[in-house]
């Protein structure tokens, strides 16, 4: 590792992205936020003055507004992300042990090659967004002849190219700085059994992962009112559960490790304890410590979570996961309230 360190740091660099949100003033929220309402003025601005508006179709208009959520909403989930997983390195830098190949992960936590996530955001495009495109234009509409399309159509494949960039640069970053995470834990000191306080920033980290993913899906859900999305809705469905999965469980993989060895260490030493209490009772000796310490201590240790988390956690993640689902709902039934006000 020390020998090519050297030339992969100079290939490794801060995304674009990530300096645009540094460069404004505020958190990744709030210019998300403001991001949201600009482009949103800008859509609506230029509807009124096109022409072309006028022949676009309800449902158009509807996915328009869509896609530029998720445009916005994967921009500033990816921005947050990498802000969030230097936080947590930052964080858990204290506890790392001193290991030089190890002190890349540390050193380029939010960072990657500059040429590797342009290459990705463009074939994900081509592989994704293209057949995407092809498979939700209805038939026999080419979804290529741009004369013929209205506004909100333009809208819709300019947004496409971008929300399927960022979207993709998001899912690579969450699995790869999670996994980067992982290995800084593999170095993290012996843990405490009584005290895992300190291992907290991965599982706030991996929270976060679970719950900018499944925001993703709930934003993505909203076109559900639309049959012919509802396919494409499913899969991402399925795939964001399995990804924020792994977000929420990669980065507290070596910490989990440690913790599986640490009990192993602490149980053997309560069978070696009562081995030496059992024997000195039988010999009416004095020994301590005495079984029942022994035995409470032994109990308190097998009762010890191999995962750093509680119950809380894990209830908190599970209702993550129906988001979407509300989401879902949620527009349903506007939409159906919309239909029954007009007509």
């Amino acid at each position: 590792m020390s020998s090519v360190t050297p030339t992969l740091k100079k290939s490794y660099k801060s995304p674009w992205t990530l300096k645009a949100f540094n460069a404004l003033p505020g958190n990744p929220v709030s210019i998300g936020i403001l991001f949201t309402v600009v482009l949103l003025m800008v859509f609506f601005a230029g509807r009124l003055l096109a022409v072309a508006g006028s022949d676009s179709a309800p449902n158009d208009l509807r996915v328009a507004v869509t896609q530029i959520l998720m445009t916005t909403y994967s921009a500033s989930a990816y921005a947050y992300l990498l802000i969030s997983t230097q936080k947590t390195t930052r964080e858990l830098l204290s506890a790392v042990n001193k290991i030089t190949k190890y002190e890349f992960f540390v050193d380029q936590a939010g960072k990657h090659p500059w040429w590797l996530l342009p290459l990705l955001g463009a074939s994900a495009y081509l592989l994704i967004g293209v057949p995407l495109t092809h498979a939700t234009t209805p038939h026999p509409t080419d979804p290529w002849a741009w004369q013929s399309w209205s506004y909100d159509v333009f809208w819709h494949r300019l947004t496409t190219v971008f929300f399927v960039w960022w979207m993709s640069c998001f899912f690579y970053v969450i699995v790869v700085e999670s996994a980067r995470l992982s290995r800084i834990s593999n170095k993290l000191q012996s843990p405490d059994l009584l005290n895992l306080d300190p291992y907290r920033p991965l599982v706030r980290q991996g929270l976060i992962n679970a719950l900018l993913v499944i925001g993703m899906a709930s934003v993505l859900s909203l076109l559900g009112v639309e049959s012919r999305y509802f396919a494409v809705l499913v899969g991402f469905w399925i795939m964001s559960i399995l990804l924020a999965w792994i977000g929420m469980m990669l980065p507290l993989r070596g910490v989990r490790r440690m913790i599986n060895e640490a009990k192993s260490r602490e149980l053997q030493w309560c069978k070696e304890s009562l081995n030496r209490s059992r024997d000195s009772m039988k010999s009416g000796s004095d020994h301590k410590p005495t079984i029942a310490e022994v035995t409470a201590y032994q109990n308190v240790i097998e009762n010890i979570r191999n995962w750093p988390f509680d119950s809380p956690t894990l209830i908190r993640f599970t209702l993550y996961l129906l988001i979407p689902l509300g989401s879902w709902l949620g527009g349903a039934l506007v939409e159906r309230g919309l239909d029954f006000i007009l007509s």
